[in-house]
């Protein structure tokens, strides 16, 4: 295993792992490669605070973009996967993520994650059927959309796909849920609480009273996303991409062509079908 510590480190991979993008910010953080072939990218303004990046397999790739915030990570990847999160996310806390069986966990741009979050894409055991002898619980990868706000505690499970604008409140869990745009969802399993809705992102904790008067009308579109066909990048279609023939420096241009993408609706989805 190399342990690499600060960023000027991340130069001297080794083993045919690489580096690629801009060095970040490292603060008590550490990037520990087991295996071979990894690639670690990072886009401008990565800022590693507290975290703990584990390769503990090979062929994997991990894409960080700026956020403009610190990003506090503890992530552990295994073989032949990729974890990517976009910009602008503001993450309140550890996000603790695990990456198993060649599967993919893949967050938008603009979302906010509270304390102590959970998002993993696989069981760590196996499940058969007593009947038939067959598995019944293969991995599946994790989508979360744009402009997503994930409460405190959360617990996001293998197959879950988490369209833009959407809530999913404190201590949920969502197991292969296609939650769709502009809803909120609460609860163990997690259930549809409200449709229709949108959020914004600021804080209200120190408002003065005048501050909440003003706030309970907003005549805003910005955050009400919509299908559309002509710009829609499916989650599907990006696990497939992620999980197939590509070569590693392809899937890196495959997700900076996705970070480039501007139009908010993207990851719009209006059903859970």
């Amino acid at each position: 295993m190399n342990c690499y510590t600060s960023p000027d480190e991340l130069l001297n991979f080794e083993d045919g792992n690489q580096f690629m993008g801009t060095l970040p910010e490292m603060k008590n953080s550490t990037v520990r490669i087991s295996g071979e072939n990894n690639v670690l990218f990072c886009n401008v303004d990565v800022k590693l605070i507290n975290s703990r990046i584990n390769f503990n397999g090979s062929n994997s790739v991990v894409f960080l973009c700026g956020s403009g915030h610190e990003c506090k990570l503890n992530l552990s990847i295994w073989n032949n996967s990729v974890f990517y999160i976009g910009e602008k996310n503001y993450i309140n806390g550890t996000m603790n993520i695990v990456i198993s069986e060649a599967g993919n966990i893949f967050i938008g741009s603009n979302g906010v994650y509270s304390f102590g979050i959970w998002i993993r894409n696989a069981d760590p055991h196996l499940i058969y059927d007593i009947h038939t002898k067959k598995r019944i619980n293969p991995t599946r990868s994790v989508f979360v959309g744009d402009h997503v706000w994930i409460g405190q505690q959360a617990l996001i499970l293998k197959g879950s796909m988490i369209a833009s604008g959407s809530i999913v409140g404190a201590m949920s869990v969502v197991a292969g849920k296609k939650i769709p745009s502009n809803t909120s969802w609460a609860g163990n399993p997690v259930r549809e609480l409200g449709k229709d809705i949108f959020w914004k992102g600021n804080s209200v904790h120190g408002w003065t009273q005048k501050q909440t008067v003003e706030s309970m009308t907003c005549d805003e579109e910005d955050y009400i996303y919509h299908f559309d066909p002509s710009c829609h990048i499916s989650f599907e279609e990006i696990d497939r991409k992620l999980s197939g023939e590509l070569s590693m420096i392809n899937k890196i241009r495959f997700l900076e062509n996705l970070t480039a993408e501007t139009n908010k609706n993207r990851f719009a989805r209006n059903s859970d079908k």
